[in-house]
């Protein structure tokens, strides 16, 4: 295999950038962000009606955009895998503008599909699909309900400020430090929206200990801290942004996070592996209103089942049948990231897993910057997560749990039957 000299894709590099950098900015969440207006309708007209939305867009500057991110990416020759990388690169950021364009139609659902997957995707392959992954994980939650050791009256739930200053506080004890600023925004359309230097949380918003601290592994140390990364690189700057395709992998490495770190609570899981199902039934016709009902007739509370509902039905039709699909890879992305840790982290590359951390990318961009790497042109992170740096505790877990391999799970499990049918006795 031939790579391209380093000026050849050193040249390279900064063209990709300048396209990243175009004035046409298409940012897919903050386009599809439902006003805070429209909930406060919805709920002033007794959450009876379907929410109306409109989506102000440039669309024939997204059309001029979208033809020459065609032309770009047809325009980069070669089949080694730094040039496969940025041609996927810039067809990642053209996808984005294809997916803006398509705000409000039935089109922006099949798109979403094709970029993130659905409900119904299967895994590299396999029989198996996302759907299954969440019936598995209710299946597997299900047991163990509310945590009986826990009085919920005596958890002292944290408000917006209270969430705020304790991010500000965990930044500052950051080192190097992040510049990330922490807000509290009576506008914001979720409970908290992160970017790479701004976190805004929501002011009428209450949060769990453990919800803020699944927040600030989420949120703070994955998201941002990817951002930010991306952003240092002198030569690569465009992986502030990896676009539709690292979607799938940075969700997937912040539910690792937070499970890692013990703050994924059961509810956590739950909501997750629901946010699937809640995608198939709108790809089935279920509408905003027939979400919102199914969410609060389980117990949700109103506005939290409001943002549920909104989250599958944002940028697609309230009406039913063509949702954003994008809630559907964060378990996915998970079972990905937790494999490829599991193939690369007992091996010891240290210098690989701190790639996947140099930028917003994707699993499959991690051939093409090894060689970045090697050449020098790809620096190291400026920003490593608790995870990683913890690197001496992080091998053993990995080198020990790599055994189970070797093992048929289901033969162990045989010999606790008595156990579990004791056990669950009524």
């Amino acid at each position: 295999m031939d790579l391209p000299s380093d000026e050849t894709i050193r040249e390279r590099l900064a063209w990709v950038d300048g396209l990243a950098k175009s004035d046409v900015k298409v940012r897919v969440l903050e386009a599809i962000g439902w006003p805070r207006e429209v909930e406060e309708r919805f709920f002033e007209g007794g959450a009876s009606s379907l929410p109306e939305v409109s989506y102000d867009v440039d669309r024939d500057a997204l059309r001029d955009r979208v033809k020459e991110l065609d032309r770009a990416e047809k325009s980069i020759e070669g089949d080694d895998p730094i040039t496969e990388w940025l041609r996927s690169s810039v067809a990642s950021m053209r996808d984005a503008s294809r997916l803006v364009l398509a705000l409000g139609t039935a089109e922006f659902s099949r798109l979403s599909k094709e970029l993130y997957g659905g409900p119904r995707t299967r895994f590299h392959g396999g029989n198996e699909r996302n759907i299954d992954l969440a019936h598995h994980v209710i299946e597997r939650l299900r047991p163990h309900g509310r945590d009986e050791a826990v009085d919920e009256g005596d958890v002292e739930t944290l408000d917006a400020e209270a969430l705020a200053s304790s991010l500000r506080a965990r930044l500052a004890r950051e080192y190097p430090s992040m510049a990330i600023a922490v807000l509290v925004d009576p506008g914001a359309t979720a409970k908290v929206v992160a970017g790479a230097s701004r976190v805004r949380v929501r002011a009428d918003a209450t949060f769990s200990p453990w919800e803020a601290d699944a927040l600030w592994h989420h949120e703070v140390e994955t998201h941002s801290l990817s951002g930010q990364n991306g952003a240092a690189q002198p030569a690569l700057g465009f992986l502030r942004t990896g676009g539709p395709r690292s979607t799938r992998t940075q969700e997937g490495l912040a539910v690792f996070s937070e499970l890692h770190h013990h703050c994924a609570s059961i509810e956590r899981l739950q909501r997750l592996a629901n946010r699937v199902l809640l995608v198939d039934m709108a790809e089935q016709g279920a509408s905003f209103l027939d979400l919102y009902r199914h969410l609060v007739a389980r117990g949700a509370p109103e506005r939290e089942a409001y943002l549920d509902a909104q989250r599958v039905c944002r940028g697609g039709l309230v009406t039913g049948g063509a949702p954003f699909t994008k809630d559907t890879v964060y378990l996915a992305g998970l079972l990905d990231v937790q494999a490829f840790l599991s193939a690369v982290v007992r091996e010891g590359f240290r210098d690989e897993m701190e790639l996947l951390v140099s930028g917003r990318l994707a699993l499959e961009d991690l051939t093409a910057l090894v060689h970045l790497r090697r050449r020098g042109i790809l620096q190291r992170p400026r920003y490593i997560p608790a995870w990683l740096r913890r690197w001496r505790t992080l091998v053993p877990e990995f080198a020990f749990l790599s055994f189970l391999d070797a093992i048929a799970l289901q033969r162990v499990q045989s010999q606790y039957e008595a156990l579990i049918h004791a056990a669950t006795e009524t």
